[in-house]
């Protein structure tokens, strides 16, 4: 709408000068041919007056008249066009500045830090879900400061990371201490970090946090998650053979989420098949197998330098899914136009992974309109940024699940595991379903035991690590007991928070469960529980890449 009545306002604006030029100029030559005008007659005299109108100082208009109608009308009209042409030159030479102190003073809204293809893809599903959002390229405290972080509701630090990883991390610290107005509620910080490994490190670290609404993401984490889990029902029948050619940050995060979906699928007892493709795919192998548990336990993955040397041998059958992530994006298009090998999956089982040339995304497609087809619909592009933001509005939020809402989602994950390897299937008991259909209860007693880890892992003088082994087994540690003691507690005071009352049978809707007494009254069944929970903790962080270490030369401390 505004952009509309800008040049409305622009062709009045010239409408009326030209009005008055003419006007003023018929109406001065008429005024000349009174017997009371004295001034100079001929065309240039009455043009220089008639541009006086502008300014207020036309010398034929000193006398007290009468004036001709002309004259009169332009003599007013000329002014109004000098004051608007002067508030217009005024807007424009101050419009930077107003719009600056505007956004100084806005409230609830996003920032978006970089100019970047996530960027662009983070502005675009948070508008796109009604979120206001303003971008700065740098995350300096200025620009910071001049795009409203004193009421903003949420900050994402996207800028280009690739030369200095620590860009986007600085630019959340900087963010997280600057002045916040009274009304402006907690500051959500996210820094994208685009290594894995580093992403990793950095959650580690402030898993001991209190603080929550903050969190270092890795798109390609993201990503890979969504595009597994959307297409899980896919991987139920036939021969799932997965190819995976590249190795890099989406690729090796494609295997983990595919790990993890297999593990509470129907068909968890048999191995996945993987050919990983990559220069590095052997050493990438046994890296992928020591950090992340449900890789190792899932997998069956087969190392080749090649695509060409993957498919050599007639042997090899028909794959089910092909992604192709190399890091040089020109390399997976090359081989999705060029190998007819990859193309004898069904429909969408070439997924071509793009980001700096997202734009081919849109290239491909099977109506007469598409410049390129889509293979008989066997090629699926896929926009790491628009697969995470985009893909489905009512999960925009997913980038907001720091490491806590994560971990909590794995100890859900690794319960569902658990049920399945005893027979149980999905969907046959309340929390036997997956993590965005459980119940708010559930996920938030999930959420707690995670908050509470970083406390228990502290009490043994432990803290967690990027995982490069087993880890410290918190089952053999002498406060084990202890500890499940303190797990019970806090389970109890989280159920009494909530009104729940000590009752002989549990009771949901009453909110009346037996298990609300002191340890020592608790049956022994439902002590191995809690101590189930504390033995738990080692699986858990192992599914999230994390292991315990202990910081200390002592067993534990005392």
């Amino acid at each position: 709408m505004r952009e509309r009545a800008l040049p409305v306002a622009r062709i009045g604006f010239a409408a009326t000068v030209v009005l008055a030029v003419v006007l003023g100029f018929w109406g001065l030559e008429w005024h000349s041919r009174s017997a009371t005008y004295s001034l100079g007659r001929g065309f240039w005299n009455i043009a220089y007056y008639d541009l006086q109108l502008f300014v207020l100082g036309s010398a034929p208009l000193d006398s007290a008249g009468p004036f001709p109608w002309p004259l009169q009308v332009a003599r007013f009209l000329a002014p109004a066009a000098t004051i608007y042409a002067l508030f217009e030159a005024g807007r424009a030479m101050f419009a930077s500045e107003w719009q600056r102190q505007w956004q100084r003073r806005m409230t609830g809204h996003a920032i978006v830090v970089g100019e970047t293809p996530i960027a662009d893809a983070m502005v675009d599903g948070l508008r796109r879900n009604g979120r206001a959002v303003l971008r700065t390229a740098a995350g300096d405290a200025a620009s910071l400061r001049d795009a409203g972080i004193a009421g903003a509701r949420f900050v994402y630090t996207c800028a280009d990371d690739h030369n200095d990883s620590s860009v986007n991390v600085l630019a959340a610290a900087v963010a997280r201490q600057q002045q916040r107005t009274k009304k402006a509620g907690d500051l959500n910080v996210y820094a994208h970090v685009s290594d894995p490994t580093y992403a990793l490190g950095l959650r580690a670290r402030h898993l001991s946090q209190p603080m929550t609404g903050a969190d270092f993401f890795n798109i390609d984490e993201l990503a890979a998650r969504e595009l597994v889990w959307s297409d899980r029902d896919s991987f139920q029948t036939g021969n799932p053979l997965v190819v995976i050619a590249g190795l890099g940050p989406f690729g090796q995060s494609v295997i983990v989420e595919l790990a993890r979906m297999w593990q509470v699928s129907a068909r968890a007892h048999e191995k996945l098949t993987i050919m990983l493709v990559d220069p590095d795919a052997a050493a990438i192998e046994q890296q992928l197998r020591q950090r992340w548990a449900a890789v190792a336990e899932t997998c069956d993955l087969t190392p080749f330098a090649d695509l060409a040397s993957a498919f050599d041998t007639p042997i090899v059958p028909t794959p089910h899914r092909v992604y192709l992530c190399y890091q040089a994006e020109e390399e997976s298009v090359r081989a999705a136009l060029t190998m007819a090998a990859l193309w004898q999956g069904g429909k969408q089982s070439v997924v071509l992974r793009l980001d700096r040339l997202a734009g081919l995304a849109d290239v491909f497609g099977g109506s007469a309109n598409s410049l390129l087809d889509d293979v008989e619909s066997r090629l699926r592009p896929v926009c790491v940024g628009r697969l995470v933001v985009a893909a489905d509005p009512s999960r925009a939020d997913r980038i907001h699940d720091d490491i806590y809402e994560r971990l909590a989602q794995l100890i859900h994950h690794n319960y569902l595991r658990r049920e399945v390897d005893k027979g149980n299937a999905m969907g046959t008991a309340a929390a036997m379903v997956r993590w965005e259909n459980l119940a708010d209860d559930y996920k938030e007693a999930n959420r707690e035991q995670a908050r509470d880890i970083g406390k228990k892992l502290t009490s043994v003088g432990c803290t967690v690590a990027p995982r490069s082994g087993t880890g410290v087994d918190l089952g053999a540690d002498p406060l084990f007991e202890e500890l499940a003691k303190d797990e019970h507690k806090r389970w109890m005071d989280e159920r009494i928070a909530q009104k729940w009352t000590w009752g002989p049978k549990r009771d949901n809707d009453a909110k009346h469960h037996p298990s609300l007494v002191d340890w020592d009254e608790l049956p022994e069944a439902e002590k191995d529980k809690d101590r189930a929970a504390v033995r738990d903790i080692g699986i858990v962080l192992a599914d999230c890449g994390l292991q315990i270490v202990r910081l200390n030369d002592t067993e534990s401390p005392v």
